[in-house]
């Protein structure tokens, strides 16, 4: 048992890159202080991979970054600062923070592929403030997903090649695999199952009739949904209640206008009957007058 347990470490593969972030690094409102890949075959002893990656097993880790953890395959265990040992596993998310006490391992029996990536700067300590990440809740199960895989993949390849401005490329991929994993999260949650086709298909008919008055509450009900509990789901799906959502079509529209047409034609084409109200609402919500705009 223990050649096959030392033939088998020789499998585990391991795959990492760690930066130094330069002023203008930080300047961006995120860097990347390191992304990685280790896959720990079965029976790869848990005081190994901690000695090799994360310190001695048991004393658990303070990071000076965040960190995404993104958990593919095979099972392990993980500690918070204020929680005992859980179950962790493939399609989870570690979310770790600066400064909060931490632990995890994979399963001897199993083992687990984890992907990762390191980051700081101004950015993520404002997703700190809206609860985009939250210390409250250091896991997250999104499921395993090939576009997530391969964001974090992409990282790795960017590592490999180091192209200029690297740094600020892989800030743009962790930003969209932040999404993705919110996006994933989201939709595990029973509700948003359940009520996935009804806000696609809202989505739809609003991008097939933006520039037409639509009665949302009629909408809800002739679907079998109380409008609060359609426009509560519809917000948290695309972060606008559904006339919001509307509105801003419709001002897109207008941006893709004016310039060739009048202000007073673009305001009747993307559904707006007095061209006043129109500019008002358009420069309130873009920041310039519409006669300005191109």
């Amino acid at each position: 048992m223990h050649k096959m347990a030392k033939d088998m470490e020789k499998v585990a593969i391991r795959e990492q890159f760690d930066y130094i972030p330069a002023a203008r690094d930080r300047a961006w409102g995120m860097y990347v202080t390191g992304v990685g890949r280790f896959v720990a075959p079965a029976l790869l002893g848990a005081r190994q991979r901690q000695r090799e990656h994360f310190g001695p097993r048991g004393k658990g880790r303070v990071l000076r970054d965040y960190a995404l953890i993104y958990l593919t395959d095979g099972h392990g265990s993980f500690m918070g600062h204020d929680t005992g040992w859980r179950r962790v596993g493939a399609g989870d998310v570690l979310v770790l923070f600066p400064g909060i006490w931490h632990d995890y391992r994979p399963s001897p029996e199993t083992g687990w592929t984890e992907r990762w990536l390191t980051m700081n700067g101004d950015l993520p300590n404002q997703w700190c403030m809206y609860d985009l990440l939250c210390v409250d809740t250091p896991v997250l199960h999104v499921g395993v997903h090939d576009e997530l895989v391969a964001s974090f993949d992409r990282l790795l390849e960017i590592g490999r090649a180091c192209p200029p401005f690297a740094n600020q490329i892989q800030a743009g991929v962790s930003m969209e695999i932040l999404a993705l994993i919110w996006k994933f999260h989201q939709s595990r949650k029973s509700h948003a199952k359940q009520s996935a086709p009804v806000i696609e298909s809202a989505i739809s008919f609003i991008g097939k009739n933006w520039a037409q008055e639509i009665d949302f509450e009629a909408w809800a009900k002739k679907t079998g949904v109380g409008y609060r509990h359609f426009r509560r789901l519809f917000q948290e799906a695309t972060g606008l209640p559904p006339y919001q959502y509307q509105l801003n079509l419709r001002l897109n529209h207008a941006k893709r206008l004016l310039g060739s047409l009048p202000v007073a034609e673009v305001a009747a084409r993307v559904g707006f009957t007095d061209p006043l109200y129109f500019s008002r609402l358009f420069k309130n919500k873009v920041g310039v007058a519409p006669t300005r705009w191109h």
